[in-house]
């Protein structure tokens, strides 16, 4: 009876330690696993929404862009600001430079220097830019005195804009 308890308790250790033991292990790594996994799935998720939501933005921003004139026309809009605010000729300078993005797009940045003029010719000229909503933005603007004339301002403005480079 004592050799067969003995082996009864034995094999209960056995399946303890062999058996039991490991189930418990497995099932609380798991646990554990299952629970990083759900983590990562909800930060991909939310990576998921991330990226759609930007994807649809470019989208747009694609759409904006592909149906705008070409770059170049910003210089002729940016003459046609400066007759409509009422600055002298030699009150303005351009400087375009194109540079290109990728095969598809490229992003042209005129400088426009403003020279001898007042805060409320400054004023009526940026508000007029900005109204004609010209395919890019306006990515630096620097005032200060003009060299010509103490009394007066000059101011230098750097326009971007994006445009679908024309294939022939």
């Amino acid at each position: 009876m004592v050799v067969l308890g003995g082996a009864g308790l034995l094999g209960l250790l056995l399946v303890a330690q062999f058996g039991v033991r490991p189930t418990l292990e497995r099932a609380s790594t798991l646990r554990r696993v299952v629970a990083e996994r759900r983590e990562i799935l909800i930060q991909l998720r939310a990576k998921s929404q991330e990226y759609k939501q930007l994807q649809t933005e470019v989208d747009q921003l694609g759409s904006a862009i592909s149906g705008q004139e070409e770059s170049r026309k910003i210089l002729s809009a940016i003459e046609r600001v400066r007759q409509a605010a009422k600055l002298p000729e030699d009150a303005l300078s351009m400087k375009p430079t194109t540079t290109s993005i990728d095969k598809d797009y490229q992003e042209t940045v005129v400088e426009v220097v403003l020279d001898s003029l007042t805060f409320a010719q400054l004023i009526d000229f940026l508000s007029q830019l900005d109204s004609l909503g010209l395919p890019g933005s306006i990515k630096a603007l620097d005032v200060g005195r003009a060299d010509r004339n103490p009394g007066m301002l000059r101011a230098t403005i750097q326009m971007a804009a994006v445009a679908r480079v024309k294939r022939m």
